[in-house]
Parts: structure tokens; sequence; C-alpha cells
């Protein structure tokens, strides 16, 4: 009988948080079914790799290499597809920084929301991102292309040095071919990180290069270590720049390094990178102000939230430690930043008092498996496609939970197998491999308390240690133990796995039917953040064309608190339909068919009445443009919001 092996603390730490992940990940929603569906659904897969891994690891690295490079050119297809014929409607946080990049892009240095007043940390990623508006309008792209190109770039770089890296790491074909399926075969390439543009997967790419960075060191020469040291800076630069929170690498190495002291195997050429990358993080303060003067940016401390805001969020039970909106406006009603700070530190003790040491562990453990959770990729920071075509209108509830099955089928499988490595793992603490694979274990537990024990937390923060976890399952060796089987029984699981799949999602999506999006447009800067509407003069009329390529039987468009208009909806035959008033929208409950409709907008009052409509510079925001009056505008549009329900 196998004697079971104790853990080592830092791996056997991560396998416990990890094993939350899992369990987060199995209950959703729907848990008693989705949960059974990924579960049986990874359980099918771990077998497939376990007897795929010896045939896979004999080939050769040519065949290895051909096969990615044709799987690779495939995905940039299918990207460039799903670009043009399935774009999202981006809101939120990224249309915001998206906004103001396209303004300053076009020489209006101009802060005319207070959102970047109270969260000033996205200043910089404004400014950068509208550096590259400018340079790609010296070729006359507009910002959509130009927002797609990068996304593109800083995607498809990722996947390329993820691969590099576990390849480096593994030399092992079957765990090169298991990242590259994971990267290229799931949503992970075609959803979130494709088509919204934010800071969090720059923040993965910087993360990763700098381990890249660090891999490579012991073995540069002279000349190549200063350009590396050159790396170091500048990435720890840019990524404290877009993610403060990347910091947490400096408190990750100083422990790997007291490790190394501890074991005796420390040496004053291990300090040199990291003292280059803590020059990095210390030149991003005046980087950040050079950023400010540039941009034309003042902080105000009046809008901006304390540091303390952020773990008065952590601590609401009632939200599980998520983003609390409440919270948020318990402090803008208090204004000033030092009675904000006071009150939530005495919020902040009043709430640690309250849960007690077991309601503040079931906290913790509540946040560090919403930390994980990936089945929403989906749907971060979009409202929906803004007019997808027929065939994916028709099966919108099957490709919805397909989506979300097989991200969620991938991502459990990697924790597992993770797990199962981490339990038995030893360090060799003379081997650089595992001093790397330590360092990306103590990174990933650093982010890891960061957000479980003291900020807020969101699905999408705890995909940032992907990086991570690739690089330690790649650089933990593995036994290869060749298992032979019958020859039916691969085809026989692949089969069953793609049953799982696919009779999984179609079940899903015919008991569980979801509410699905069919057009709309629902990026603006947001009336909380004092974002000024059109003010239409009396007599003036707004028409805006919207195509449906499914069924619908809900329209909203958002007006504006406290105005009055006429607002209606009329077909391609002529029929009008009116919508109510619900307050700051007006809503339409009507089945809607397939085709062109136009929503219409009139001000029949004798007093100007305030509309919230979008404006861009250079950014179309809808298929169809605004009309005011007869006159078109290609880069402006209302709010609206068209489903099935």
């Amino acid at each position: 009988m196998t004697r079971l092996r104790r853990p080592q603390f830092l791996p056997g730490f991560l396998a416990v948080c990890l094993t939350v992940g899992v369990i987060a990940n199995l209950w959703t929603q729907n848990a008693s079914l989705t949960g059974i569906i990924v579960l049986v659904g990874s359980a099918i897969l771990l077998t497939i790799c376990k007897l795929l891994a010896p045939k896979l690891d004999a080939l050769s690295p040519k065949i290895v290499t051909r096969g990615l490079l044709a799987a690779g050119g495939l995905m940039t297809i299918a990207q460039l597809a799903i670009l043009k014929w399935l774009p999202v409607t981006v809101y939120h946080d990224p249309y915001r920084v998206l906004s103001q990049a396209d303004q300053m892009a076009a020489g209006h240095n101009v802060w005319a929301i207070t959102y970047f007043w109270r969260y000033p940390n996205n200043v910089p990623l404004a400014y950068l991102l509208s550096l590259w508006l400018k340079f790609t309008n010296l070729f006359g792209l507009t910002t959509n292309t130009s927002i797609h190109l990068l996304s593109l770039i800083v995607l498809d770089s990722f996947i390329v040095l993820m691969l590099g890296m576990v390849r480096r790491l593994s030399k092992r074909n079957s765990v090169v071919i298991g990242a590259a399926s994971f990267l290229l075969l799931t949503p992970f390439a075609y959803t979130y990180y494709l088509q919204v543009f934010y800071s969090d997967l720059p923040a993965m790419l910087i993360l990763l290069a700098l381990f890249s960075l660090l891999y490579a060191w012991p073995h540069g020469n002279s000349v190549s270590r200063w350009f590396m040291g050159f790396g170091f800076v500048a990435i720890a630069m840019l990524g404290q720049l877009l993610k403060p929170n990347l910091i947490v690498l400096l408190p990750a190495m100083a422990i790997v390094l007291a490790l190394l002291v501890f074991h005796k195997k420390g040496h004053w050429r291990k300090l040199l990178p990291i003292a280059l990358i803590i020059v990095g993080f210390g030149l991003s303060v005046p980087a950040k102000s050079m950023i400010y003067q540039a941009s034309n940016f003042h902080a105000d401390q009046q809008f901006q939230l304390p540091a303390a805001n952020w773990m008065v969020m952590g601590l609401n039970q009632h939200s599980n430690g998520m983003y609390s909106g409440k919270d948020v406006g318990t402090a803008i009603k208090i204004g000033n930043q030092k009675r904000v700070q006071a009150a939530d530190v005495k919020t902040i003790s009043t709430r640690v008092k309250t849960l007690g040491p077991v309601g503040l562990l079931k906290l913790w453990v509540v946040k560090l498996g919403i930390l994980q959770r990936v089945g929403g990729i989906k749907n971060w920071y979009n409202g929906g496609f803004r007019a997808a075509p027929a065939w994916v209108q028709n099966h919108a509830n099957f490709w919805s939970y397909l989506t979300q099955i097989s991200y969620l089928i991938a991502s459990v499988t990697l924790l597992l197998t993770l797990i199962a490595r981490l339990w038995t793992w030893r360090i060799d603490y003379s081997n650089p491999t595992d001093l790397l694979v330590l360092l990306a274990i103590t990174t990933t537990l650093g982010l890891f308390a960061f957000h479980t024990l003291l900020w807020e937390v969101e699905e999408r923060y705890g995909q940032i240690v992907l990086p991570m976890l690739w690089l330690s399952l790649a650089g933990i060796k593995s036994s290869r133990r060749e298992r032979k089987a019958h020859k039916a029984l691969l085809p026989a699981l692949l089969t069953g796995l793609a049953i799982v799949g696919f009779a999984g999602s179609s079940f899903m999506a015919q008991q569980y039917p979801q509410h699905q999006v069919v057009a709309a447009q629902r990026s603006q800067l947001s009336v909380q953040y004092h974002a000024k509407p059109h003010l239409t003069q009396p007599g003036t009329t707004m028409t805006e064309a919207i195509t449906l390529r499914g069924h619908a039987n809900y329209l909203s468009v958002q007006v504006h608190a406290g105005s009055t208009v006429e607002a209606t909806l009329t077909d391609s035959q002529g029929h009008v339909y009116s919508m109510y008033d619900a307050g700051s929208v007006y809503r339409l409950h009507h089945q809607l068919k397939p085709g062109t409709y136009t929503i219409t907008i009139k001000n029949t009052t004798h007093s100007a009445q305030n509309v919230d409509v979008v404006k861009t510079n250079n950014y179309q925001l809808a298929e169809h443009p605004l009309i005011i009056n007869g006159v078109k505008h290609p880069h402006a549009s209302f709010v609206f919001t068209c489903m099935e329900k």
C-alpha cells in the first residue's frame, strides 16, 4: 500500500485554495445540473489526458510545432470572424476608459466625468490607450479597428509566450498540447479577452513576461542581461501603472529569497532581477505624475474613495465581499475623504466584530471561491452582442451554455491536475525551474490573499493567476506511466466528452432558458458619474434603426430621469408601437419578428428635455447611426436593449 505523502506547506496550501475553486465552479446557479455536467465532463477529460499523454509525448518536436502553428492560424481566423460578425456592446469601466482614450486621441484632454476622479488608477490605462489610438489614426484606422487590433496583439502575444514558457519548463508534448488546447479550444481566446479591452489581460501578459525574464536570466550573457535588465524595469513599471495589486510580487519574491537563505542556497546575483523589478515599481510613481501632467488630469480628493472603502466592501457579508453599491453610496454621501476614511475604519471594526472568527473565515472561503469562478467569462463587462447573426440568435441559449460549460470543464480539469501535482511536489532549492515554480505559487497565494483578506472580489480578478497556474503545472515534474487501454476506449471517451458538452448544453438551454440580448447598445458614461445628457429642444425628432436577426419581446430605451418625451418603435411595414414611461427608461413589451425597426424619440413638449445620448469621436457604438432632425451622427447612439425574455 502506497503511503500518502504529506505536502509541503506552500504547495499544499495552494492545493487547498484551488480545491475551494473547484467546488465554487461546480456550485453554480443551477448547481445540481450544471455542476454534475461539469464534474462528469472533467472526469472524462482527465481520463483522456492520462491515456493520451504517452502517445503525445512520443511525437517529434517538429510535428508538435507544425500542429501548434496550424492551430494558431485557425484560431486567428476564428478571432477575426468573431470580431467582424459578433461584436459586443462594451460597458462599465472598459467603455469609460475607451471613451476617454478616444476623446484624448482626438486632441481633447478634458475629463468631463467624475469617474476618473473616483478611480484614478485607470488614468494611465486611458492615456496609454490614447497613444495607441493616435498611432493607428495615422493609418486611417477607426477606434473600433484599433481596439480590435490591440486586443488581438495582446491576446495572441500572451498565448504565444505562454506556450513558449510551458514548452521550456515541461519539455513534454502532452503538457504543451494541453496548454494549447486550453488556450485555443476554449472560450478563453474568443470571448472576454478578445472582445473587451481592459487592464486584465495586459496584467496577465506583464506577469508572464516578468516570469519569462526571470527564467531566462540565469542563462543569459552580459549583453543579453543588459536588455533583460531594461525589460525588468520597463515591464514592472508598466505593470504597476496598470494594475497596482501586482505589488504582491515583491513580498512573494521576499519569501522565496528567505527560503533560499534558510536552505543555504542564496546568492547575491539572485538579488539583481529583484532589485530591477523594485526599481520598475518605484519608477511608476513619477511615471504616473508625468501621465497626469501630459493628459491634463488633476486628482480631486472630493471624489476619490479611500483604500479603506474597498476593505469595507470586502467585509460586506451581504454582498459576499463583492463590489457593493450601497457601501460606495454611503461614502459618496459623506463626501469629505477624511470623514469617509474615519467612517470606513469604524465600519471595518464593526463588521469584523459582527462576523466573529467563524463568520470571517466563512466569508473568506466564499470570497476565495468567487475569485476563482470562470463560468461568466462570456458576459464580463459586456451587455451582449450588438446584433448577432440569425444562426446565433436562433440557438442563443445553447451557445451560451456551451460557452459556460466548456470553459468550466477545462478550468476544473486544470485545477484538479495541478492540485494532484502540488500535493506530492518536493522543492529542489538548487533547481532554477523549481524556484520559478515556487515564486509562481507564492505570487498566486499573494494575489489570493490580497483579495480574500483585504479587498473586494469579482470573478474576473482571479484569472490573473492563470499564467502562474500553467507555469506551475509545466514546471512540476510528474512520473511518466504508460497506461494501457483498449483501443476502443479513447474514441469512446472522446465521444462521451462531446456528448456531455453538447447534450448537456442543449438540455440546460431547454430546461433553464436565459434572457437573451437580440440587439443592444449599452455603452454609456453613466449618470452616476455626472455624464451630461443631450439637451433636446422642443420639436426635435431623433431616430435610430435597429436590426433584429432573431425574435424578441422586450425593448427598453434609456431617456433620462424626469424627462417627458414621445417614444415609439416602428417596423418596416409602418406599424407604430408606443413605449411607456418607466422612470428613466421607456419600455415596450411586444412580440417582435426579425427585421429592421426604428426607434423614435420626439420632444412634443414646450420645453427642452434631457435624453441620454452617447457620443464618441471615432468609435462606432451601434450598427446604425443616430439621426437628429434628419442629420446623421455615425458616432452617436441611444442606450437601448432588445431582448427575448
